[in-house]
């Protein structure tokens, strides 16, 4: 289990900013794992844990992406660009042949896709589709990864290892974001609060950020009207942006949240305090 540290070990850390240092957000030395990091929101997060001081894999599909992050990081020393295929257990496992260490400080589960429709019209392997590359890879992962984790948090760092699961306000309320992924988000949730407790053992904390809607390549494919309607109904009236998820993750990964375990926070300008109301037509052709 991570130990608390004392008032002069947090006085007198060294490495990173002294700014993330007093905050408890200096990541240095720390090992991350980043899926879908080539873009939206997992390429902000793993700029942000790079800038923080940490060692950070990314893995996506697709190698030019992957290898643009690494080199406009401005840490591509610290930067490991893998291709993986995590809608399989198969490319789960090849992932984690290919990572670079034997301990893992954090892992962040970001990969996700989506198709757009009414829940009747979905067919069995687009459904399959979905809910594989969105939940069953954040399960795979998380389990895949759990020796690493155990081993990163016998090693007493503050905060022991952490796992944030990216989740979405789609689990939590109905929005037009299609059934699949909402079913997938809401999976996700309920892993983050059992995973919480079952490895509070091991000194591994669990959770879960949910955002809504972040301004990514993802909600381009959204409609218009959706969109739209989605920056109407938030109190803050605007889409976020993905350092605004980012920084929450970053949080959450830290020893500043080291207190922190089983939660999902919502990161979605206050729209879960009012939600959509009725159920539009955005499926249909405009």
């Amino acid at each position: 289990m991570a130990r608390s540290r004392s008032p002069k070990e947090q006085k007198n850390g060294s490495g990173a900013s002294q700014a993330a240092e007093c905050s408890g957000m200096s990541l240095e030395g720390r090992r991350a794992l980043v899926t879908g990091g080539s873009k939206g929101i997992g390429r902000a997060t793993a700029e942000l844990l790079l800038k923080l001081g940490a060692e950070v894999a990314i893995c996506a599909r697709g190698d030019s992406e992957l290898q643009a992050v690494r080199t406009s990081s401005g840490a591509a020393e610290r930067c490991h660009a893998i291709v993986a295929d995590l809608s399989t257990e198969e490319g789960v496992k090849d992932l984690m042949a290919k990572l670079p260490w034997k301990e893992l400080d954090i892992l962040v589960n970001n990969c996700g896709t989506n198709i757009r429709k009414r829940a009747e019209d979905f067919e069995p392997e687009e459904f399959r589709k979905i809910f594989d590359t969105n939940f069953m890879s954040s399960m795979w992962l998380s389990r895949a990864a759990l020796p690493l984790l155990k081993s990163a948090a016998e090693k007493g760092k503050p905060g022991g290892a952490a796992v944030v699961n990216i989740s979405s306000v789609a689990g939590r309320t109905h929005i037009p974001s299609g059934f699949p992924y909402a079913a997938s988000k809401a999976a996700m949730d309920q892993m983050t609060r059992n995973l919480a407790v079952e490895w509070a053992r091991f000194g591994i904390r669990v959770n879960a950020v949910a955002p809504g809607v972040i301004e990514t390549p993802l909600i381009k494919t959204a409609s218009p009207i959706y969109v739209a309607d989605f920056k109407e109904r938030k109190p803050l009236s605007r889409m976020g942006q993905v350092n605004e998820i980012a920084r929450p993750i970053a949080f959450l990964a830290s020893e500043s949240a080291s207190f922190i375990t089983g939660q999902i926070l919502v990161v979605d300008g206050g729209f879960t305090a009012t939600c959509f109301n009725k159920v539009p037509s955005y499926w249909e052709d405009q």
